[in-house]
């Protein structure tokens, strides 16, 4: 009897332990979407980080209000779903979905999904998050796009400014990359007869 509701305990701490990380979780997100970073901030550790596709090393420095895609965000309307969240120990995620302008660009099909992932450490505070495949296990499959149309032609064409725009052939989605990305592109697409995106 006594190992049962040691069990049953053990058990109830943890669901609330979880509860209580996914509205810290809420209400940071919520507090941050309001604009109010002071209150973010009392969720985060001194020093939060951010990885992209593994926690591996330190992570980057994660500054609230700024961050490499803010720009890019921003300028092509992305709007973002979040599914359930799930707990995992000291990491809560979801799996998200976005749409935005530049998908509609390159004639994307279909939303973007990704996994955002938050770390908490041991006394209930966000140290950093995380954002991966939606399905890590089982990656999923890009959208049907004319993405890779658009890439051939603006190396074709504009290579000293496709270079800039995708420096290694990767995105670089700060700075003014954003507004000369749209401007690119709605070139590409009148050259193949489609109407720009303004």
């Amino acid at each position: 009897m006594k190992r049962v509701t040691i069990i049953v305990l053990a058990a109830t701490l943890q669901t609330g332990c979880a509860s209580t990380q996914v509205a810290s979780v809420q209400s940071f997100r919520a507090a941050r979407a309001a604009g109010d970073l002071d209150l973010a901030r009392t969720y985060l550790t001194e020093d939060p980080r951010v990885w992209y596709e593994k926690r591996d090393g330190e992570g980057l420095h994660w500054t609230l209000g700024a961050g490499r895609y803010k720009v890019w965000d921003e300028h092509f309307n992305s709007v973002s779903d979040l599914g359930p969240w799930h707990v995992q120990g000291l990491t809560v995620w979801a799996v998200t979905t976005e749409t935005n302008d530049y998908y509609r660009l390159i004639e994307r099909r279909g939303v973007s999904r990704y996994r955002v992932s938050y770390f908490f450490n041991d006394h209930g505070r966000i140290e950093g998050y995380m954002i991966s495949d939606a399905a890590p296990d089982h990656p999923t499959p890009p959208a049907p796009s004319r993405a890779d149309e658009f890439a051939a032609w603006a190396k074709q064409d504009h290579a000293q400014e496709w270079e800039y725009l995708r420096p290694g052939d990767r995105l670089d989605p700060t700075g003014d990359r954003a507004q000369r990305t749209r401007a690119q592109a709605n070139l590409w697409r009148i050259e193949v007869g489609l109407p720009p995106i303004e």
